[in-house]
């Protein structure tokens, strides 16, 4: 046996020989990791999501002369000073003056090197619309706007105009996904969320370390036996259709977690070292569920990382530089650790939140805008550019509508229609995920190989 069957073979003998599964359950797991996948190569996206609405007008400070100063007003008290800004070159020539916020330092190399974008100026929105359509009333919006809990649905379901139960990570594994695979390629560090669910698969949460095991109930421990036994009898006795689906589902619960937590044991520790932030430590989980890929015959993985905290209406001086400076560094960490697993060019991680923020100062902080920029990742983004139009940043400028919220000139559809396409995806099946795709004249951004 190679070394790939061997684990195979290891890991399915660790989670069958528990009585609490069965001869039958190890037949079952290796006749299921043995299946012909529908890909030949590995590929795996990872969504970043900044939780409260990033303030992204000052990750991208425009540094030319006229624009600064328009930037600086407009900004007021939260402008970041010009000689604090790191400057960037960009293969656009509409862009050849602008600088990063100095919080983001860790990432300025990887961006540098080619192996990061910004998407400038993006949003949720239906159909393309202009400022003068929205201030008449006349534009098809996403209806709550400004909402944390609406924006972010409409985030993770690209369907806006809908109560969409799916999200279009979900509904795009419902496509690409091996049914007969014990776990899902939709796999979560930040719990159950809508951007994985699909009408068929569901994300399978982990912690930084892996699998949450149900506590009490662990055969391999001697006290627990009892416990497991009982369990077991309770479960098994099961007399109606719901007693049955819930054992079911708690069974299955506990295969697949021992499965990942014995594949996560194989895997050798990483030389690449993370923050120690609760961002940081997400991020190694992930590195370490990318290196179990093979064994685990998972050729396309998508994960979902939450970061809380970017709802600044006030304190934004103190609490936004910190934040930057921990996505930054563990951003840097994680595309380190691609590079060290040997699939930088295989994975992609991309940054995702509720919305961007007011262009103006509430006095300590700004409040919940609309458009904003995001953050694009790996060896295979096209980097060191900026995709879509950078807005000017003054009131009452060409994307403003009002109260300082810009309007975007970019839909999250083109944004995670790039993705998929990248990831797979054929242009039937991205019209089929993303139902508003149809609406834009252009569906692919190209920054991504």
């Amino acid at each position: 046996m190679n070394r790939r069957t061997f684990l195979k073979k290891g890991i399915a003998s660790a989670v069958g020989a528990s009585s609490l599964y069965g001869v039958s359950s190890q037949f079952s797991l290796v006749q299921a990791m043995s299946q012909t996948q529908p890909f030949n190569d590995y590929k795996a996206l990872v969504c970043v999501f900044l939780l409260g609405g990033n303030d992204s007008l000052n990750m991208l400070v425009p540094t030319e002369s006229a624009a600064y100063s328009a930037y600086e007003n407009t900004r007021q008290n939260l402008a970041v000073a010009l000689e604090e800004t790191l400057p960037i070159t960009t293969r656009s020539a509409q862009y050849s003056s602008l600088g990063l916020h100095p919080s983001l330092a860790s990432l300025s190399n990887v961006y540098a090197n080619g192996h990061a974008a910004f998407v400038s100026n993006m949003g949720p929105l239906i159909q393309p619309v202009t400022v003068s359509q929205v201030l008449s009333g006349q534009a098809v919006l996403p209806p709550q706007l400004f909402s944390h809990s609406d924006q972010q649905n409409h985030w993770q379901t690209a369907d806006p105009q809908n109560v969409a139960l799916t999200g279009w990570a979900g509904r795009m594994a419902d496509l690409i996904y091996d049914s007969g695979h014990p776990l899902s390629m939709n796999l979560s560090m930040a719990g159950g969320n809508l951007w994985q669910t699909g009408r068929n698969v569901l994300p399978f949460a982990l912690g930084p370390n892996g699998a949450e095991e149900m506590v009490g109930i662990n055969t391999d421990v001697s006290w627990q036996q009892a416990n497991a036994a009982f369990y077991d009898t309770i479960n098994g006795g099961a007399s109606n259709r719901f007693q049955q689906a819930f054992s079911d589902i708690v069974q299955r619960t506990r295969r697949t977690g021992s499965l990942v937590n014995s594949a996560l044991a194989t895997v050798d520790e990483l030389q690449t070292e993370f923050p120690a932030s609760r961002f940081g430590a997400q991020m190694e989980g992930v590195a370490r569920m990318i290196a179990t890929q093979q064994t685990l015959d998972q050729p396309r993985q998508v994960f979902y990382v939450a970061m809380g905290g970017w709802d600044t209406h006030d304190n934004q001086n103190a609490d936004h530089p910190r934040l930057l400076t921990e996505l930054a560094e563990g951003l840097a960490a994680f595309y380190s650790a691609t590079q060290e697993l040997g699939v930088a060019d295989a994975v992609t991680t991309f940054t995702a939140s509720d919305f961007g923020r007011t262009m103006t100062s509430n006095g300590d902080g700004t409040d919940h805008g609309w458009g904003g920029h995001q953050i694009v990742l790996g060896g295979a983004v096209n980097g060191a550019d900026v995709y879509g139009e950078v807005p000017e940043l003054m009131l009452n400028g060409n994307q403003d509508i009002g109260d300082g919220r810009l309007l975007p000139t970019i839909a999250v559809d083109q944004y995670a229609a790039t993705l998929g396409a990248w990831f797979g995806l054929t242009d039937s099946q991205l019209l089929d995920v993303f139902p508003n795709l149809a609406n834009f004249s252009t569906r692919n951004l190209s920054f991504m190989r």
